[in-house]
């Protein structure tokens, strides 16, 4: 299930059964994946994880523009430190990768009912970059969860699990899959397609909600547009 069911997909493991990790081990996973784009065909590489930005100089982000250079469309999550500005996470901040907020994070409802309001990481970055790039859904997204044994009963309880194999969550983590499964659409019928002229497609594609840059980027992605680019 999801944007491009038909995809295939690789999974690169960075973080442990409560989503923490380091930076040297997403780092790892990222190099990884270059090492092996040719092997797997991998041409849309998301990332949804963050770290405080740290400028174009911070390991994660060179390390994703190398996977951009190597002709990897890669998509990362915003973070979810908004309203405030300058809130988008490393290594979304770099001016190269595909940056996605949520656009629907106004009145956005947790897994135990709570309120998370204005969620999505805004820009600029610490080096004045328009961020993010594009918007989508954040808010109560259903997708895959771990049959990891190891996941605690504590950590069970706060999920919303809506089906057998299924959860319901928000953040913009949730959000940039999405848009990476929207570019796999737009690469299987336009694989010549590099990153640079990928973006310029997203940026053609996107519906202007009328907020500031900063909070939006293009706007909302419409991914039915993408695809007659």
């Amino acid at each position: 299930m999801g944007v491009n069911p038909r995809a295939n997909l690789v999974a690169v493991k960075v973080l442990d059964f409560e989503g923490r990790g380091s930076s040297a081990d997403a780092l790892a996973g990222v190099e990884w994946v270059i090492a092996n784009r040719e092997k797997y065909n991998i041409r849309v590489a998301n990332l949804s994880i963050g770290t405080p930005d740290a400028g174009s100089h911070d390991s994660l982000v060179r390390a994703v523009e190398a996977a951009w250079d190597a002709g990897i469309v890669v998509v990362v999550a915003a973070g979810n430190g908004g309203p405030h500005k300058s809130s988008v996470t490393s290594p979304g901040t770099s001016r190269k990768v595909v940056t996605v907020g949520a656009f629907d994070d106004e009145a956005c409802m947790d897994a135990l009912g709570g309120a998370l309001q204005n969620f999505s990481g805004r820009g600029p970055t610490s080096e004045c970059i328009v961020k993010p790039d594009v918007l989508w859904k954040g808010c109560e997204v259903v997708s895959c969860l771990s049959n990891s044994v190891e996941m605690s009963k504590e950590r069970l309880s706060q999920l919303n699990i809506v089906a057998d194999g299924y959860v319901k969550m928000s953040g913009t983590s949730m959000a940039s899959p999405a848009v990476a499964g929207a570019i796999s659409l737009l690469l299987a019928q336009r694989p010549e397609l590099s990153p640079n002229e990928v973006k310029l497609a997203l940026k053609l594609s996107c519906v202007d909600l009328g907020l500031p840059a900063n909070r939006q980027g293009f706007g909302k992605l419409d991914v039915n547009a993408l695809l007659r680019v």
